[in-house]
């Protein structure tokens, strides 16, 4: 990483509805709240690396997945089909309607109630 020691921190996730992000994020996702002193402009959340932050935007995301450039958050998961059934069940705005496949593993794709793009892989052993 070049020589200036830089290491990602914060992953904040602008998102236009507080509400429907905290509901999706933790009822959907399985992510708990770790603060929410800064609501409703900044809700962090738990996990096991960066900060990730949900921060409040005007309005939502219009990404050009898979075909445009963009940041996506990939979030492991032990079990993909279990996972994609559940999403499905859950009416979750899927982006994928099967698995697909990648080197690393199969994956699909879900969109947060802001548009935002998050993959879910089971990576290969």
């Amino acid at each position: 990483m070049g020589g200036t020691g830089s290491k990602i921190a914060v992953i904040s996730v602008n998102v236009h509805d507080m509400d429907q992000a905290v509901a999706f994020y933790t009822d959907t996702l399985g992510f708990a709240v770790r603060s929410d002193r800064g609501a409703p402009y900044f809700v962090e959340l738990v996990n096991d690396g960066p900060r990730l932050v949900l921060q409040l935007a005007e309005r939502p995301a219009k990404a050009d997945y898979p075909s445009g450039a963009c940041i996506m958050i990939n979030l492991g998961v032990a079990d993909v089909r279990a996972e994609l059934s559940r999403l499905r069940e859950s009416g979750a705005e899927l982006l994928h309607d099967s698995l697909q496949e990648s080197p690393v593993g199969p994956y699909f794709a879900v969109a947060d109630p802001s548009g935002n793009v998050i993959e879910l892989i089971q990576f290969s052993e």
